[in-house]
């Protein structure tokens, strides 16, 4: 039986977890270094040179993370799937890319607008290596003020039900989130607005 939940916002984490110094609130912000525990790593919006990098990436990443991001048993993305994490219309699509002092990259992020501009698709995944390490939720709030810039104002996605540590990432941002359950995917919904006033409060500074 498919069910609906909702979620509100939890302002206390979602301030915690906004509160990165060194971490870009804009696009004009990047490329830039950032700060992870005791390395500095390497943002930046994903580029056509890019490709090999990021191909090597999803070879590596294990059979059980390739099959909870692509929803299937994928060996590595398809060159037209290399190429739309690559070569988008950057009036419509955000991606960034996590790289390593030494240029690996560790984790990918997407924020796509379809149909309609205020709602937009999103995406992540993170290296297994690094993993349960918060990485994930800073690169994808970090995702989600950019996307918020554009004028998005609602990210949807699809997610597996056994995509528990996902599941729990989204739950934890902080922001409003409303779920349908009851079936192998659930579709997740999150509420970009309740950025604002963290957005207005840095204008502010």
């Amino acid at each position: 039986m498919r069910r609906y939940q909702c979620q509100p916002a939890d302002e206390r984490r979602l301030s915690i977890s906004l509160h990165r110094p060194g971490w870009p609130s804009s696009r004009r912000q990047l490329p830039c270094q950032v700060p992870w525990r005791a390395l500095t790593l390497h943002l930046c919006e994903v580029a056509e040179q890019d490709e090999p990098a990021l191909l090597r990436a999803y070879a590596m990443l294990g059979e059980q993370s390739r099959y909870l991001r692509f929803m299937r048993m994928l060996a590595e993305p398809t060159a037209e799937q290399l190429a739309w994490f690559t070569r988008y219309p950057r009036e419509r699509q955000l991606a960034l890319l996590l790289k390593t002092p030494e240029g690996e990259v560790i984790a990918h992020a997407q924020s796509v607008r379809r149909r309609c501009p205020e709602r937009a698709e999103f995406a992540c995944v993170v290296a297994d290596a690094w993993q349960g390490q918060g990485l994930g939720r800073a690169l994808l709030l970090t995702l989600a003020l950019l996307a918020r810039e554009q004028g998005v104002e609602e990210w949807v996605a699809e997610v597996l039900s056994e995509n528990r540590p996902m599941l729990t990432l989204l739950r934890g941002l902080g922001l409003p989130l409303s779920c349908v359950t009851g079936g192998a995917t659930q579709v997740v919904r999150l509420d970009l607005t309740a950025l604002d006033p963290w957005r207005s409060a840095t204008k502010g500074e």
